[in-house]
């Protein structure tokens, strides 16, 4: 009963196994809140977003669309376009995160809500982009659209990279949660669904956790706090705010204290935040390795 009590502080307090302590549990929540690096500005998918955007942006300055063919100096149509892509990107993708932290509380009036908002962000997508192209091609005072086509115009590029974004976004999710076998976490609670011998490692992913075990991989919908609980009797660290690492899984540990990475089984680099290093020594895996 010690000991299982003892587990379940360790799991609570971001790490598990056999070191939990409630001082070891003070130290990683001082760690996670003041000392842990933070995770790495650029994920997988981000970047394929990033890369759709820029693309898309380069496609219309080449096509030139509504007459755009007509304004002088390719250079100025394609910087122009990706800037004009990006900022919808930006725009409509707050648009629709504001929306969804909102849309649970309420109700029956969230799909309107949203149809407004999203009119009033195509509002301000166009008026950006016209001001935009009067001032870098001064002679469309005498040529260009009026407001009313302009705006239309915007709104239709902005559903097409709204239904797009959509559209890749749900063949991301259903090719992660099909690509591979192995241990499934797919709906919350999953605290009673343990992961088994096999588990690898734990990686925050947004708000989903990738579950790396000896079989492969698979993206889970839930917090890194409550797959940790699901791990079972499995030595391991957090070793960073958006890692935990089963013991284990460990190859060998390459760096300093400044900078220190796991190497696991599968070819997996696990990042070790500066304040866990001492952790990780605490528990011994730094004598086990070599490492001091």
């Amino acid at each position: 009963m010690a000991e299982n009590h003892g587990f379940r502080e360790w799991a609570n307090g971001h790490a598990n196994g056999r070191n939990g302590s409630a001082k070891t549990k003070h130290r990683v929540d001082s760690v996670i809140m003041t000392e842990i690096v933070f995770p790495p500005m650029l994920r997988a998918h981000r970047v394929r977003l990033a890369v759709i955007t820029t693309g898309a942006g380069l496609c219309l300055g080449l096509l030139a669309p509504f007459g755009s063919y007509l304004n002088s100096g390719l250079i100025w149509r394609l910087l122009y376009w990706c800037a004009s892509i990006w900022f919808g990107f930006l725009l409509f993708g707050g648009t629709w995160l504001a929306w969804r932290r909102q849309a649970r509380s309420l109700k029956r009036v969230r799909w309107p809500l949203l149809a407004v908002m999203l009119i009033i962000a195509s509002l301000v997508q166009a008026m950006i982009t016209r001001i935009s192209a009067l001032m870098i091609w001064p002679e469309l005072h005498q040529h260009a659209p009026g407001w009313t086509v302009w705006y239309l115009q915007s709104g239709l590029i902005a559903a097409v990279g709204f239904i797009c974004v959509i559209i890749l976004k749900q063949r991301s999710t259903t090719h992660d949660k099909s690509a591979n076998s192995g241990p499934v976490l797919v709906e919350r609670p999953a605290r009673t669904v343990p992961l088994g011998k096999d588990i690898i490692a734990l990686q925050m992913e947004d708000h989903y956790v990738r579950i790396h075990t000896r079989t492969g991989s698979r993206l889970a919908h839930m917090t890194l706090t409550e797959a940790i609980e699901t791990v079972g009797p499995v030595e391991g660290l957090r070793t960073h705010r958006s890692w935990w690492v089963a013991r284990a899984a460990v190859d060998h540990i390459e760096g300093t204290p400044r900078s220190m990475r796991l190497h696991l089984e599968g070819n997996i680099v696990a990042p070790v935040a500066r304040g866990a290093v001492a952790l990780l020594r605490e528990a011994g895996w730094l004598d086990a390795t070599g490492n001091k």
